[in-house]
């Protein structure tokens, strides 16, 4: 592994949203209104792709969700714009109130290479008869699933619960990457991962070293449970940023993965060796 000034030369970043400048608004809106938050960095993706490529990012899977059905259509057309130009991975877009045939079109146009779902935004359960649909519909046509699981801050564990992916993860032969490694709740993802080889998770918000009392309870996102999990499955997790919807400096999960206490040989897999393994495995 090549690192120059805390920058590592090849990465494969596996959780970047990188949005048409129409969508942008709204987010700076839902960030800043909801959550009383100032994102960190411009949300244009142009800019966006600039900070990436200092830090030394080499491909992305990026990630769109429609939050409301019509959205569906444009960003997978936009999907297909950010493949042809720039070779990205890209997880496209899909509503519980959308019809199949949208879904299948984007495949078969080849505007997508997988489905980025989000329950805590999207407001279903993953366990739901919306989420079941959408599953069997995957598996009829082989393709990955990128699904939100963990904490949320507009509703906590309501619509991400570990417990709620049971269906989706025993049920299932398609490719799943539970995104932020399950954050509140990490150790209950090695259940996951022990059981079904087509698991995979990444790092994004995991690495943030964020608390939030709720209930009065303690939430940490980076804790102990997250360097166990590298450690215990190191050809099943990827590096994510979430840049750049992030309040948080972006670098941060870069740089906490590369002081984490574990094997260099375990870092290299996880910033872009297993990424370049499910690509050529699931996506070729």
């Amino acid at each position: 592994m090549i690192v120059t000034e805390n920058v590592v030369e090849k990465i494969i970043d596996v959780h970047v949203h990188l949005y048409p400048d129409e969508i942008v608004p709204r987010f700076y809106a839902w960030i800043e209104k909801k959550h009383k938050l100032k994102a960190k960095m411009p949300i244009e993706w142009e800019k966006t792709l600039e900070r990436l490529r200092m830090m030394g990012v080499s491909n992305v899977f990026n990630l769109t969700h429609a939050i409301v059905p019509e959205y569906t259509q444009m960003l997978n057309e936009w999907q297909g714009f950010l493949k042809e130009n720039y070779g990205f991975i890209t997880f496209g877009a899909f509503h519980p109130e959308n019809e199949d045939e949208l879904l299948i079109e984007a495949f078969e146009r080849g505007w997508i290479d997988g489905l980025k779902l989000h329950p805590p935004v999207q407001k279903f359960k993953p366990n739901s008869k919306e989420a079941l649909r959408i599953y069997e519909l995957l598996e009829e046509l082989k393709k990955p699933l990128l699904i939100h699981s963990g904490w949320f801050p507009d509703n906590s564990f309501e619509y991400a619960d570990a417990n709620m992916y049971d269906e989706l993860v025993f049920n299932y032969s398609f490719p799943v990457i539970l995104a932020h490694m399950l954050v509140g709740k990490t150790r209950e993802i090695e259940r996951y991962l022990d059981a079904r080889k087509n698991v995979f998770t990444e790092t994004s918000n995991a690495l943030v070293e964020m608390e939030i009392i709720e209930n009065g309870e303690k939430i940490l996102w980076y804790c102990e449970d997250v360097k166990q999990i590298i450690e215990e499955f190191p050809d099943r997790v990827f590096y994510g940023s979430e840049i750049p919807l992030v309040w948080w400096e972006p670098e941060e999960t870069l740089l906490n993965l590369l002081k984490l206490d574990v094997d260099d040989r375990i870092k290299e897999r996880v910033l872009y060796r297993n990424a370049e393994r499910f690509i050529e495995r699931y996506l070729r």
